[in-house]
Order: structure tokens, then sequence, then C-alpha cells
């Protein structure tokens, strides 16, 4: 798990760098600092993320809330999500796909920061509450089955795949920038076949798409409701994409990798004792016997 948590940072930052410096591109890195006033949107997104989490955690069933019952996991995707979405937003340098004027100081990189820690298990969260809708797993089981691929065939796809889109994708964003933004899910996704561990899309084999499309209708809502708040805040957010549809896509994208990646972080906790995973409670009221004399 910590070698492919370290390969997907390493490669996502270094593999761009690479491909932009061999096709001599040039990009504009913002330094200027955003004024207090700029920070609001910010502001007005974490806080609605953080009113919509708490909705999801405690609206829902609570024994499937995970600040109930694991809250070490729930720390780790928080981390994860921060980590992740400074690497997306890294990948936006070279794609260019959105623009917001101005850039960030400090105190908004804290806020950020914040912002993309809640993204995460917002996600999950919801999809987890998604799939508690009565009967809708039942109906996303029975859906046609896709032809599977066997894991080292499938590594042979994704894995180059996932190196031409981090690599051509930074050289020629104009062409290949929706390669660049599905490299991130099917870098991981490879990188877990290559472990032979199962990914998200191995229930798709048995017509089994519950997982797959609540996380992208999870990742759909979650991101539309931040922009807008950002949006509602004040914020300006430019979208140079050639279609609104290919925004909706990426939204989608991220529900996926959310899950691929919850699942990775999931595999700490694997293989041990249900007392180990939910740290049983000490008996409130002590007793004491006495032997008669």
């Amino acid at each position: 798990m910590i070698i492919r948590l370290a390969l997907f940072p390493f490669l996502i930052l270094a593999l761009p760098f690479a491909g932009h410096w061999l096709a001599d591109n040039e990009t504009a890195w913002a330094y200027n600092e955003l004024n207090t006033q700029s920070l609001t949107p910010i502001l007005a997104a974490l806080a609605t993320l953080l009113a919509l989490l708490i909705a999801v955690e405690f609206g829902g069933n609570r024994q499937r809330s995970l600040l109930k019952l694991q809250r070490s996991y729930f720390l780790a995707l928080s981390g994860a999500g921060a980590v992740c979405g400074w690497l997306l937003l890294y990948l936006n340098q070279y794609a260019e796909s959105w623009l917001v004027p101005g850039a960030l100081d400090v105190t908004g990189m804290l806020a950020l920061t914040l912002l993309f820690a809640l993204l995460l298990p917002t996600v999950l969260g919801l999809r987890t509450l998604l799939a508690g809708v009565p009967g809708i797993l039942q109906r996303l089981a029975r859906l046609p089955a896709l032809p599977a691929l066997a894991g080292s065939h499938a590594v042979n796809v994704l894995v180059p795949l996932a190196l031409l889109g981090l690599l051509g994708g930074a050289a020629w964003p104009d062409t290949l920038f929706w390669l660049l933004w599905a490299s991130p899910l099917l870098l991981l996704v490879g990188l877990q076949l290559m472990w032979h561990e199962r990914s998200i899309f191995a229930e798709l084999a048995t017509g089994d798409w519950g997982r797959v499309l609540c996380a992208a209708l999870s990742g759909l809502l979650v991101c539309n409701v931040a922009v807008l708040a950002f949006r509602l805040g004040g914020g300006t957010l430019i979208v140079q994409l050639p279609n609104a549809a290919f925004a909706q896509l990426g939204y989608a994208l991220f529900g996926l990798l959310s899950l691929q990646l919850g699942d990775v972080i999931a595999e700490f906790w694997r293989g041990k004792t249900r007392g180990e995973v939910f740290k049983r409670k000490s008996f409130p009221i002590p007793v004491v016997t006495k032997k008669e004399q």
C-alpha cells in the first residue's frame, strides 16, 4: 500500500513536468497574492462542504458513519484527499482546463487544503448514503456485464495509457487534455492490478455496477455543489473546455478516483480482527469482588 501511495504522487508530479519540458512549452505559474475578499469564495465552498459532510455522516445510517466507527480511516481519507486535491491542481497548471483569477497566499492555501481534505470523505460518505437507498444496489447489480481482462493484460493497457496521458497531456494539452485528466484513475487502478489487488471495476465482469455508478454520481453531486458554492460566494471560475460535458465527466472521474483511493487506503485495516478495527470501550462501572474469610 505504501509503495503504491508513494508512486502515485511521484509519477503525477514528475511525468507532466518531463512532458512539458520535452515539448518546450510555456506554463504561467501565478504567484501574486489574493486579497482578503478573494478568500470568501473558498470559505463559502468550505462551509458548504462541511455542512454536506455533517448531513451525510449524521443524517443517514449511523451504523455506516466513518466518524463514528472508523475515525482513523476518516483522517487517512482526509489527508489523502488534501494531497490528491493539490495534485489535481498541479495537473491543471499544464492542462489549464479552468482558471481562477489571482493566486493564493498562505491563508488561502490553508483554506484550500481544508477544502480538498473534505472532498474525498464527503464523496465516499455520500456514495455510501446513495447505496443505502432501498433497492438501488439490487437493480444496479443486474446490468450488462463487461468482458474482464486478465490482470496482466489490464496492466499492459492501463499503465501505458496513464503514462502517455501524464506525458502527452502536458506536452499537447489541447489534444490530450482528456487523457491527462483520466490518467490519475488509470494509474491508480493499474498500480492496484500490478500488486494483484482488486480494482473498483472488478464487479463489472458480473454485471454489478452499484459501487461504480454510486461513486460517479456522488462525485458529480459533491463537485457541483462545491463549484456552485464557490461561485455564489463571489468567486470567478473560467472553464476552458470544448464542451461543458467534459467538466461533468471530470467530476464523475473524481468520484471514481476517490473510491479507488479509499480502497487502497483501506488495505491498511484489511486482515485485522473486528476488535482491532472497532476498539471496545472499557466497562464504565468497576466491579470489585472480595473473598469471604
